[in-house]
């Protein structure tokens, strides 16, 4: 196995200790033009190798690419790219006429560098599985057992899972479920239906009972932190005890932080680590909780390794 890591992804070097391997060395330059440069620094002809980097900037998808096409290059025998966020996950279709379907047009690119395998967290919609050809498998994990686990362990008196839009709904049925199983109780189920087409200052309508309920919101992503805050308003409003949140993947853009530490209707956002966080202790928000998905990674990656299924992994991690 030979292990490598694109600039900029901490995730790898926890995925590294707990499958108990070296990370292998690679050099990454950019340039004052903007240009990258890649240099792999082991023999890799016919190794087995595994990329680990999350594509959350345009610099970082290029590194990921020329990283795979220099292993393709250099004769390997097989290239995984982990990918703990799937960068443009959202533009998994055509909202408008005319726009691209990105998440698909990085699949293809990611083909044609030689790609052989992909495994990424939490993708935003399971659609993108199939922007791959079917001679490149993808393994969507999610990440859902982390959150259930550490939600298990809160002691909450009447927890209840809320979906914060229509779109989430399918997603928070399946956290719904997995928090279930792993509690041995049955939790109920709402969701907000967003009226921002109409109004952008309406908060949503709540479909459920939430009163006297601790509520866990989930979603695929935290960005600029707004939806969160106002599914917390109309909780805290219909007499929720609590307000958590769940979500896998967290980027805190623009004013992010400021935004969920102001909102004292949410008690706590738990996430993982899918994403590097640039901001010091300082500045991040005393309500959130970082999970580590490095060992459900890891051993995924272990059973890639040594032809094993995948399937128990997803379930009990």
């Amino acid at each position: 196995m030979k292990l490598f890591k694109v600039a900029d992804t901490p995730i790898a070097d926890e995925i590294a200790n707990y499958l108990g391997v070296e990370l292998n060395d690679m050099e990454v330059k950019n340039y004052n033009d903007g240009e990258t440069s890649i240099l792999v620094k082991e023999n890799v002809r016919g190794k087995r190798v595994y990329i680990v980097s999350s594509t959350t900037t345009v610099d970082r998808l290029m590194e990921l690419l020329l990283t795979i096409s220099a292993m393709r290059r250099a004769s390997a025998k097989s290239i995984t790219a982990v990918i703990p966020f799937y960068g443009y996950a959202r533009m998994d279709l055509m909202h408008k006429s005319r726009e691209p379907i990105a998440a698909a047009d990085i699949a293809r690119m990611l083909e044609t560098m030689g790609v052989d395998h992909v495994v990424s967290v939490d993708l935003h919609s399971a659609q993108i599985e199939g922007f791959f050809k079917p001679q490149i498998p993808v393994d969507n994990l999610q990440a859902f057992p982390v959150g259930a686990v550490y939600f298990s362990e809160q002691n909450l008196g009447d927890p209840i899972v809320v979906a914060p839009h229509s779109a989430a709904v399918n997603r928070a049925a399946m956290f719904r479920d997995t928090l279930s199983r792993t509690i041995d109780e049955f939790v109920p189920l709402a969701f907000v239906i967003r009226k921002h087409q109409l109004d952008e200052d309406q908060l949503g309508e709540l479909v459920g009972d939430v009163q006297g309920k601790d509520c866990i919101v989930v979603d695929t992503l935290v960005d600029t932190g707004s939806t969160l805050v106002k599914t917390a308003k109309v909780l805290k409003a219909n007499g929720a005890k609590t307000v958590s949140a769940f979500a896998v993947h967290a980027r805190y853009s623009a004013d992010a932080m400021e935004t969920l530490e102001n909102c004292k209707e949410l008690d706590k956002l738990v996430t993982t680590n899918t994403i590097p966080v640039h901001l010091s202790s300082d500045e991040v928000s005393s309500k959130i909780v970082t999970l580590s998905v490095a060992p459900f990674i890891a051993e995924v990656i272990s059973c890639i390794h040594t032809k094993s299924s995948i399937i128990q992994v997803s379930k009990t991690k």
